[in-house]
């Protein structure tokens, strides 16, 4: 067009110049519009079953808006459990965060149960927190330890059943799905075919993409869902896991590149709109703590302490938060007691007493523990070894 006007200089020419001018100023709206998009403030929130987690300050601090809690399916008909959610309901609810409450399969119990069976344990719940209005029908719904995951229609079905017995004021979202599973187009596409409504929210555990810095598997899943809302319903930064028995520690450090990669992948799409942290404090020196607890992801550590990620979480949604332990967290009423336990447990249920990710109580100090430095002496041993073996 440029050339255009350079050649002709008849009457024209002003006209192309204002259309020139016209068109860079709608190409800068647009990328104005899509800058503005991508820095719109996400909705945070902690996916933490511990009901003492919302007394911290520092929850406050961080602007905690919102609240996951993963529950048995039947927890309505369990008094004990009812309780505890009861608890951590009452704790949420007395903070001004709003909760999502997800179910999955009972303790001990790994069937799916039947429509009637999930309609008549969601009213009971209904019934007994009425107040409570956002909801995921089952989580991890794509993983091998649910028994939705290689049956997505099952999926669909509870789906369906808490949005039709939840109300209009409610918000139901689609099972949550992990980026790590497989077959996860096909699987999204048949549960689409049979969840009516459609959802509005897709619910995503991106502990792939996070963990690699890569969208790839994100862009996929954003993809497959076609439209609506995506929260990251649980992700967090790493310090220590086990996978089949095996400890992997990874650090502090680690868990705080972890961290700053959720806020990263949050700006592929604005369609993502929220991220639940999981989870607030660390269960213990994986070294004494039972087998069966098996994820440390806290922001803090089992004493309270801060780690790095808290201020890099603290960073990226533009938060101040204290640098020493609360005077209310150092008191006994929230902290674990030295020497307690994590009972054994090979359920998925998270963070309740007795489960795999339930939190025990250990003093942890920074850096590896004692039991992985000889480990660390051991494999530093075997790279000196192997270098030299190689220049030799």
């Amino acid at each position: 067009m440029s050339e255009i006007m350079t050649r002709r200089r008849g009457p024209l020419a002003p006209m192309l110049a204002a259309l020139s001018a016209c068109l860079c100023l709608l190409g800068l709206g647009w990328a104005t519009s899509a800058q503005a998009a991508h820095a719109a403030p996400i909705g945070f929130g902690l996916a933490d079953e511990e009901a003492r987690t919302f007394l911290d300050p520092r929850v406050k601090e961080l602007g905690v808006r919102y609240a996951r809690d993963v529950v048995p399916w039947n927890v309505a008909f369990n008094a004990g459990e009812l309780a505890y959610v009861g608890e951590w309901l009452h704790n949420v609810r007395a903070e001004k965060v709003l909760p999502l409450i997800a179910f999955e399969h009972a303790p001990g119990k790994d069937g799916a149960p039947t429509r009637h069976q999930f309609r008549r344990a969601f009213r009971a719940f209904r019934k007994a927190f009425p107040w409570v209005r956002e909801y995921t029908p089952w989580n991890e719904a794509t993983h091998d330890t649910q028994p939705t995951w290689h049956r997505p229609a099952l999926a669909a079905m509870y789906y369906n059943v808490v949005a039709q017995n939840c109300g209009r004021r409610c918000l139901v979202t689609a099972p949550d799905i992990l980026d790590a599973d497989g077959h996860l187009e096909e699987w999204i596409s048949v549960f689409r075919k049979h969840a009516h409504p459609k959802p509005k929210v897709w619910p995503i555990n991106p502990y792939k993409s996070v963990s690699s810095g890569n969208p790839k598997k994100l862009l996929i899943l954003l993809k497959a869902t076609g439209s609506g809302k995506v929260w990251f319903s649980e992700v967090g930064g790493v310090v220590w896991w086990r996978y089949k028995g095996r400890l992997i520690y990874l650090g502090a450090k680690s868990a705080a590149r972890w961290a700053a990669n959720i806020f990263k992948m949050a700006k592929v799409s604005n369609r993502i709109s929220r991220i639940y942290y999981y989870h607030w404090r660390s269960p213990g020196n994986p070294c004494k703590v039972p087998e069966t607890v098996t994820w440390d992801a806290g922001l803090v550590a089992a004493n309270g302490a801060p780690r790095p990620a808290l201020f890099v979480v603290a960073k990226h949604l533009h938060r101040h938060v204290q640098r020493s332990i609360p005077a209310i967290v150092r008191a006994s009423s929230l902290r674990f007691s030295d020497g307690a336990s994590a009972k054994a447990s090979t359920t998925s249920h998270e963070g309740r007493p007795g489960s795999h990710k339930a939190h025990a109580s250990k003093k942890h100090k920074a850096g590896p523990p004692k039991c992985l430095k000889a480990l660390g002496a051991e494999r530093r041993h075997r790279r000196h070894l192997h270098h030299h073996g190689k220049r030799g």
